[in-house]
């Protein structure tokens, strides 16, 4: 009889948000037994199924007045008016999430525990048929290994053991269903058709500064200068999260990515494994053309709507006190803000204005 070690875990119940022009709402359990958390607060349903017996019961404390749903308490994170140097770049993960997603987040990190136990349940039975190989191996060098099959069977047994501890952590993920009105799949539709459009562009920046520029000093034809690193869009996915839907992935220099999914964004932390849930709602998105003066290589799929000169007068023309007075374009690029009232801050731009169809309706 071989050696052999498993570890018995609980897998979690399942998680279905619901999604309708009235707001979202949360699901967590199974049928006849699952607690539903939403913006009318928090109830537990009970039943037998298939009889008509059904029971929900609500069990978070009813308000005695209505309040205002905005969180005085919660900082404002807005651009300080009169600092030069403007830092893009949100809190951290730990106090952005949204207020109704912590049944959520909760069950993540849960995931998120159990990925790590079977992570380790993995690394100890590789631990195992390494030693049962090495058995193997010696006995046979010493000769009394060929008569005895017990080092081989306990050999193939560690071996299977190994590829099942490595699979159910490999394929363990929190299974989240998406419940959605047509037209709110309708509307995630549009979303993921203008995430394909920026993703195509050539160039995409993670914007992580500002700094007012002193253009009298300078001579400068800018009024602000940013800070940018070049970073990429591009579908990605969760480990110990599981949908049908895969998330945009915002890749971020200043912070953690975003992923987004159907309703919320994650924002994972980049110095711990804890993270953010935000809902759609409570983000504030501005988009815009921004005019940049292009002192690098323009971008092939930018447009060039000025020039202007290095060293400018107050008329804009080029001061001729310079004698290396290059010319530059100014090409119109594409900004995306993101902020919320719990401290999202993070902002991109897009080398091509006018390649999708949200960037055309804020020029308008």
């Amino acid at each position: 009889m071989g050696w052999k070690y498993r570890k018995r875990i609980k897998i979690l119940p399942g998680f279905t948000l619901n999604f309708s022009k009235s707001g979202m709402s949360a699901t967590v359990g199974v049928k006849g037994f699952s607690v539903n958390m939403g913006q009318k607060g928090t109830y537990l349903n009970t039943g037998i199924p298939g009889t008509g017996i059904y029971d929900r019961v609500r069990l978070d404390n009813q308000p005695s007045e209505k309040t205002n749903p905005k969180n005085n308490d919660s900082p404002n994170y807005q651009i300080p008016l009169e600092q030069e140097v403007v830092e893009i770049k949100s809190l951290q993960p730990e106090l952005l999430t949204s207020d109704g997603l912590f049944g959520l987040k909760e069950s993540i990190i849960k995931a998120q525990e159990i990925k790590q136990e079977l992570k380790e349940d993995a690394e100890k039975t590789v631990s195992k048929r390494k030693t049962a190989l090495f058995l193997v191996i010696l006995t046979h060098i010493l000769i009394f290994g060929i008569f005895i099959k017990w080092f081989r069977e306990n050999y193939k047994t560690c071996k299977a053991d190994a590829e099942e501890a490595d699979n159910a952590y490999k394929n363990f993920k929190l299974d989240i269903d998406f419940n959605m009105d047509q037209s709110i799949l309708n509307e995630y539709i549009i979303l993921k058709n203008n995430f394909d459009k920026l993703t195509s562009c050539q160039k995409i920046w993670s914007i992580t500064s500002t700094q007012s520029v002193d253009r009298a000093k300078t001579r400068s034809a800018a009024s602000t200068s940013i800070t940018r690193i070049p970073v990429n869009f591009s579908m990605g996915t969760l480990n110990y999260i599981n949908t049908k839907y895969d998330a945009f992935k915002f890749k971020n220099a200043n912070g953690g990515d975003l992923y987004i999914y159907p309703g919320f964004i994650v924002m994972p932390s980049e110095h711990s494994n804890d993270f953010a849930i935000i809902d759609f709602r409570d983000i504030t998105l501005e988009h815009n053309g921004q005019r940049f003066l292009e002192q690098e290589t323009v971008p092939s799929d930018a447009k060039i709507v000025d020039r202007t000169w290095q060293y400018v007068n107050k008329n804009g023309m080029p001061d001729k006190r310079y004698s290396n007075n290059p010319e530059i374009p100014i090409a119109l690029y594409y900004e995306l803000v993101l902020k919320t009232s719990k401290g999202l801050y993070e902002s991109f731009g897009f080398s091509n204005f006018c390649n999708h169809s949200v960037c055309c309706r804020s020029a308008g």
